[in-house]
């Protein structure tokens, strides 16, 4: 999830989700301090008001005078306003309407409080839920339904609560310190308030897509029967049923699940059984064997099922998560609820590195400690030099083919001599929290194995004798299948990110950001308008001269006497010289152009950025 971020250690975890959380409760604080500071100023403006009024009475005698103002010291108005029997109605009825503002500082300082109660209630359910997520499988299962169900309802009360109490204060803030208002602020809050209320309920009822797609192809039993009586025996040896389906990729892992799996056109359910066959041409077969028997095991231990139920509720309260944070005034109720996600994922990593260890003993039984070492390094050694060819490849200019798969064949064993294989294999010494998957070391020891650098590096260099891929009809049609979409997708998102890096300097680098990014020009209503764009700069004919997009410091939209402009401020000539505006209400098509000012102005900045990177780097 883009809302989460890994940390191993308790200073980390608090520093990064726990006090993030703790804004919570900073709204309902403030509104409960401002609630008891209205009232104490609404106090001291009528005792002002009634003392004036007793000095000024030429007709009170003196004694009468300091019983009267004595009465009035000790009892505060608010406290006429709040009580309901005879004793203060005479003071009460006094008052007349301006006990209806200290009902109001009331009634809001008890929202707050309630806000308060709420927020501290949902964190001891909270606490108690993440808690009971590490005792086992099933309280962790039983945790988040709980969690999840509780907390979705208290942050849609929250939203209504802390909604409510931004509007009120944007109110009366400037009423009691200023002795005015703002139409504009109390609309703006309660516009925000009441969109962000209306998100979060659709987001409590709707639904999320749950498409798990796969770049791969089926393998029926007619392609690979081998395979699949192979994988039903050792199914068989393990006591859990096979899988229905067999998919072939090119991706650097092998899976199984029991979730929906869509393929194309074609959507599996089922249990799901993912091989790659990049690994299986590196694997010998009783290596691949050991990941085969290694998956098995997480049918076997329900590790698969346990996520096929978690799932659904796991996107549900990633799209609510998405909602709070998008919600502007939800977002203090993001960031607790982040905090609750991230001590769920804690437990959730410790429950799958564990079922990774048990899966790693179970195949080891099957097969083989020595096979299970072997199939770990080959696999993670594959994995990092395939991500370290395409990263290259990502960052480095343009190219006139991609070839991944002949980069990686050919120059894997140089690699595997290198000694950042060993690194690479190694250099993860504690694991993030959030990563269900042990270091190398840890499952090496799990299944009694210890493999030296120059095991290493044997193993990577040895040659593969039998390979699972020759059990596969056409495997190699197949596999150059997948790679060819693959490599096509992967030169178009280069291409791509090139025209996102040029400045450009060179005419061959303005011809390749113009093909992403062309002169555009916007007509006008009128004759004689138009606003024309680029990759440079921005023009319209109302200028005196264009503004460069380097020029720009910040764009916003505003509306004005019924008319909506694009206001540019510029990084000179100050808060009014430096200012050009677009009347969108002009143009015929105003939504086109700002889209493509913003597309060309976050092109222009993702440029700027990677420039001064590139110089940092150099």
């Amino acid at each position: 999830m883009p809302f989460m971020h890994p940390t191993s250690t308790l200073p980390g975890f608090l520093r990064v989700y726990a006090l993030p959380a703790l804004w919570l409760f900073a709204l309902p604080l403030f509104g409960l301090w401002f609630s008891g500071h209205a009232i104490d100023r609404f106090d001291r403006d009528v005792l002002a008001t009634i003392e004036r009024q007793i000095s000024q009475d030429t007709e009170l005698e003196e004694e009468r005078r300091k019983e009267t103002l004595a009465f009035f010291s000790a009892v505060p108005a608010s406290a006429a306003c709040f009580a309901e029997g005879e004793e203060l109605a005479g003071f009460r009825e006094s008052l007349g309407e301006a006990c209806s503002d200290a009902r109001q500082f009331q009634w809001m300082g008890r929202l707050a409080l309630a806000s308060l109660v709420l927020g501290i209630v949902s964190a001891v359910i909270a606490l108690l839920c993440a808690l009971a997520a590490f005792v086992s499988r099933p309280f962790q299962y039983g945790g988040f339904v709980v969690g999840w169900n509780v907390l979705r309802v208290t942050g849609a009360l929250q939203a209504l609560a802390q909604g409510g109490l931004a509007v009120w204060l944007s109110y009366w803030m400037t009423a009691v310190w200023f002795e005015r208002y703002v139409p504009k602020l109390i609309l703006m809050v309660g516009i925000l308030a009441g969109l962000a209320l209306f998100h979060v309920v659709v987001a409590i009822f709707r639904r999320p897509a749950m498409d798990f797609e796969v770049e791969a192809e089926v393998l029926d039993e007619a392609r690979a029967p081998e395979l699949w009586a192979h994988v039903r025996q050792m199914c068989e040896r393990l006591g859990t049923a096979p899988p229905d389906h067999i998919l072939a990729g090119i991706d650097t892992n092998f899976f199984v699940t029991e979730s929906e799996v869509r393929v194309g056109e074609r959507t599996l359910s089922g249990r799901t059984l993912f091989v790659s066959l990049s690994l299986l041409r590196l694997l010998e077969r009783s290596e691949a064997d050991a990941v085969l028997a290694h998956e098995m095991g997480h049918l076997l231990g329900g590790d698969t099922g346990h996520g096929k139920r978690l799932a659904p509720m796991l996107a549900h309260f990633g799209h609510y998560l998405q909602t709070l944070h998008e919600g502007v005034l939800t977002r203090p109720i993001f960031h607790f609820m982040v905090a609750y996600r991230g001590l769920f994922e804690l437990s959730l990593g410790r429950s799958r590195r564990a079922s990774e260890l048990a899966a790693d003993r179970l195949a080891a039984g099957i097969t083989s400690g020595r096979d299970i070492a072997r199939s770990l390094v080959k696999v993670g050694a594959y994995a990092s030099f395939r991500d370290r060819v395409e990263s290259d490849l990502f960052a480095g200019g343009e190219q006139q083919t991609v070839a991944i798969a002949q980069r990686v064949a050919l120059g894997f064993a140089d690699y595997a001599s290198s000694e950042a294989v060993h690194g690479d294999l190694h250099g993860s010494v504690t694991p993030h929290p959030f990563d269900s998957h042990p270091p190398l070391s840890a499952r090496l020891e799990n299944v009694g194995e210890v493999l030296t650098s120059a095991d290493v590096s044997r193993v990577l260099l040895e040659p593969t004798t039998s390979s699972w891929t020759s059990a596969i009809l056409e495997a190699d049609l197949l596999e150059a299948r997948l790679w060819g979409a693959y490599e096509a997708r992967f030169a178009q998102a280069h291409d791509l990110a090139l025209a996102y890096r040029y400045v450009p300097s060179t005419e061959a680098e303005r011809q390749h950001v113009e093909k992403h990014f062309p002169p555009l020009t916007f007509a006008g209503k009128e004759a004689g308008l138009e606003v024309q764009l680029d990759f440079a700069q921005v023009n319209c004919t109302e200028w005196e001269q264009p503004v460069r997009l380097d020029q720009v410091k910040s764009a916003s939209t505003e509306e004005r006497l019924f008319k909506k402009y694009l206001d540019l401020q510029l990084k000179e000539g100050g808060l009014f010289k430096g200012k050009r505006s677009i009347c969108l209400s002009k143009l015929r098509d105003a939504d086109g152009m700002l889209q493509a000012f913003g597309h060309y102005l976050g092109r222009h900045r993702a440029m700027e950025e990677h420039q001064a990177q590139s110089k940092q780097a150099a």
